[in-house]
């Protein structure tokens, strides 16, 4: 898609970007409340993301023939709030994948060039245009990774690519950070996404955590027994 129609989409469509910015903002907030069980609404967001990114797109003439890649994604975030494949839990993801998956985000929702005279933090064409959309979706899923629905990463990774490079060409380095983030997820998908090893597996190593378990196995270590000493009854001695 050229850099002019792109910029005619996201112009018509300012109100809809400041929704989705808003949306996330709530989103944010819910998942650092409930630290968990955000999979089914995270996926309700982005398949009502990729939904209106491909109205927007679709509503333009120039733009129209890319409108079925947010479509077909969009139907497979649909499958996923279905059947939900993804565990978004971050405890084990090394810090240093959480950081970059962060400043992807975060580059997502400032995404510059796209609002005009207005701050781009608020109207980045974020769930109008696939750039931003794609990069939010694939911070998540990286900084999720290994526990991600694989068809589902490796489509979001794929497209992005596609939508990166050619941005790379006509747009210039905006688009660097698309490009990273899918091929990232390459070397994520193959069986390379290191994790952390998790608290509560680290305490059950430790010597007291052994000898507990060690206790409670009755075969390995019984309790000790009572004392069978009898008492002696002073008064029958003494008749």
């Amino acid at each position: 898609m050229s850099p002019e129609a792109q910029q005619a989409v996201a112009e018509s469509f300012l109100l809809l970007a400041a929704l989705h910015h808003l949306a996330v903002a709530v989103i944010a907030v819910l998942f650092w409340i409930r630290r968990g069980s955000m999979e089914r609404s995270v996926g309700v967001y982005f398949a009502l993301a990729f939904a209106t990114s491909t109205i927007a797109l679709a509503s333009y003439a120039p733009a129209r023939a890319m409108a079925a890649l947010p479509a077909g994604l969009a139907a497979l975030w649909c499958l996923e709030v279905a059947r939900p494949r993804n565990v978004l839990s971050f405890r084990r993801t090394p810090k240093a994948r959480l950081v970059v998956a962060g400043a992807m985000a975060l580059f997502a929702l400032l995404y510059p060039g796209y609002s005009g005279e207005l701050p781009s933090f608020v109207f980045s064409p974020l769930g109008v245009t696939l750039p931003p959309t794609l990069l939010l979706a694939l911070a998540v899923m990286n900084s999720a990774a290994p526990t991600t629905s694989r068809p589902l990463h490796w489509s979001l990774a794929a497209v992005g690519l596609v939508i990166g490079v050619s941005g790379l060409f006509t747009e210039g380095w905006i688009h660097v950070p698309l490009v990273a983030a899918s091929l990232y997820a390459a070397p994520l998908l193959l069986g390379r996404a290191v994790v952390r090893e998790d608290e509560g597996e680290a305490d059950a190593t430790s010597v007291h955590a052994v000898h507990d378990r060690m206790h409670k196995r009755r075969v390995l270590l019984s309790r000790p027994r009572r004392s069978s000493v009898r008492k002696l009854d002073v008064r029958r001695r003494r008749k």
